[in-house]
């Protein structure tokens, strides 16, 4: 898999086949996420640093604040940068969603304008988010394996379940 057809994580590298702009699913069906606070992704905030296909994944995630956490993404193979992500999780009313749009070196944007990947929230536990497409064809999950190390899955529909494994610390 090239780096131009991989999904960040975000990075996460989190790569799909078409444009996603997801409604969120109504609060009513997803009680408990609907309820989550913006401090439950805290786990995520710091530098994250991996390896993917001889390369280097590179994340950082902020500290939660206001409404929403930003996070930055590169990908970096041969000493030049591949791929960058922009991320975001939103608290929105009917609970937080993931955001995020990837650009080429240069900042050029890969997708439309108006065009965002949304994910909203489907599943909470203690340092665990998942994230999934109301059509249920991609989801990825964040979950902190221990410490010092943060693991993000992929799943799409039809491929084997891609996992990117991070070094994780609160800087």
């Amino acid at each position: 898999m090239n780096p131009h057809s991989r999904v960040v994580t975000l990075c996460f590298g989190l790569m799909l086949g078409s444009f996603c702009v997801a409604p969120a699913t109504p609060a009513e069906t997803r009680p408990t996420v609907a309820k989550a606070k913006l401090e439950d992704f805290a786990f995520l905030s710091g530098h994250n640093h991996g390896e993917y296909e001889g390369g280097v994944i590179d994340e950082h995630w902020s500290e939660p604040a206001g409404d929403s956490m930003i996070g930055m993404y590169r990908y970096i193979k041969n000493g030049k940068v591949q791929m960058y992500e922009f991320l975001s999780i939103e608290m929105v009313v009917e609970g937080p969603i993931l955001r995020f749009k990837r650009f080429s070196p240069g900042l050029l944007g890969w997708e439309e304008r108006d065009h965002v990947y949304s994910y909203p929230l489907v599943s909470l536990k203690s340092g665990e988010a998942i994230f999934e497409l109301p059509d249920k064809a991609t989801r990825i999950t964040f979950r902190s394996t221990s410490k010092e190390t943060l693991e993000v899955t992929l799943e799409r529909t039809g491929r084997k379940p891609e996992v990117f494994q991070y070094a994780h610390t609160d800087q």
